[in-house]
């Protein structure tokens, strides 16, 4: 009896051992590294973050978090998404962002960050960057408007336009490093 106890004892704790070193390689392999400050309040320099397990870039919806490039040999960028392809994007000075969701009709304020440093505000211009003065933009079809949580520290649409959906890698799901206990 004494014998069997320990073995399922050590099986147990043999389980138990394996899904732990599975969820640290999966950290390890699958998490997007967050550098720089961009994403802050959000997500800090030096943060790991999880994408969605079964989500890519066709279900890439207004306010997600996307890991993507601006150009297909571009860097890796974490960036949240403002408008995708039909709505209409603009910013206005306060600064104010303010998206026309493709067949509506009436505008929505986008909350932002209260400090936008010295990056652009006015924005958009034909091509999705930052304005000499405050426009409306259609994004085209299979692109996206992105912006980082902290403007006043992010290079994002405002530096360099639109952004291809294709070339979204992954949706950001949650931070797995440092935990959040």
């Amino acid at each position: 009896m004494r014998i069997r106890v320990w073995r399922v004892v050590g099986v147990a704790a043999g389980v138990v051992a394996a899904l732990v070193i599975t969820a640290v390689v999966a950290v390890a392999v699958l998490a997007i590294p967050i550098s720089g400050g961009s994403m802050s309040p959000t997500y800090r320099d030096g943060d790991r973050a999880l994408p969605y397990p079964f989500r890519g870039p066709d279900d890439v919806e207004r306010g997600d978090v996307v890991a993507t490039r601006f150009a297909a040999d571009g860097p890796v960028v974490v960036k949240r998404v403002i408008a995708t392809g039909g709505d209409r994007v603009r910013i206005d000075p306060g600064p104010v962002v303010r998206v026309l969701p493709a067949g509506e009709t009436e505008w929505r304020t986008v909350p932002t960050a209260a400090d936008w440093g010295v990056k652009p505000v006015e924005c958009c211009g034909p091509d999705g960057k930052a304005a000499d003065s405050p426009a409306d933009a259609l994004v085209p079809n299979g692109m996206l408007f992105l912006l980082g949580d902290n403007p006043g520290g992010s290079d994002d649409s405002r530096a360099f336009g639109w952004a291809p959906r294709e070339l979204v890698g992954a949706i950001v799901w949650t931070t797995a490093w440092p935990p959040e206990w």
